[in-house]
């Protein structure tokens, strides 16, 4: 009887340790484009390489943030915080999935100079900064 008992157990453990999932975790890419001319585009890719999904969720109407700084005095010189929208958004980034979100800036808002970039995303883990530090646009 004792036998019976143990072969069952041994089976529903082995069935639980074979269970191999990852937490939600991501890897980052930070990207801008354009001139003072045109206007700016900055990009955050963001790749969930875990098996369950992440939800990204606005702040001021936007998924991704930017905030432009100069570099030697850290004055800010743009920031979309301020640009408010009523609306909230949400997405959710699948497992194994990567997602571009991005920011347009439209042309002369941003003058020539050396900057540090920070590029804010909310999650459900809490707020996720990423950053570019002395980058020069023309």
């Amino acid at each position: 009887m004792k036998k019976l008992l143990i072969v069952p157990l041994l089976f529903s453990l082995g069935g639980c340790m074979s269970l191999d999932t990852k937490p939600s975790s991501t890897t980052v890419e930070n990207r801008v484009q354009g001139s003072v001319k045109e206007g700016f585009t900055f990009e955050y890719k963001l790749s969930n390489t875990g098996d369950y999904p992440i939800k990204v969720a606005s702040r001021a109407g936007h998924l991704l943030n930017v905030q432009v700084r100069k570099h030697d005095t850290q004055k800010i010189v743009y920031d979309s915080y301020q640009e408010v929208e009523p609306k909230r958004l949400s997405k959710e980034v699948q497992p194994h999935t990567t997602v571009t979100l991005k920011k347009t800036v439209k042309a002369g808002v941003i003058p020539a100079g050396v900057y540090d970039i920070d590029y804010i995303v909310r999650d459900n883990i809490g707020e996720a900064t990423a950053g570019d530090g002395e980058i020069r646009l023309k």
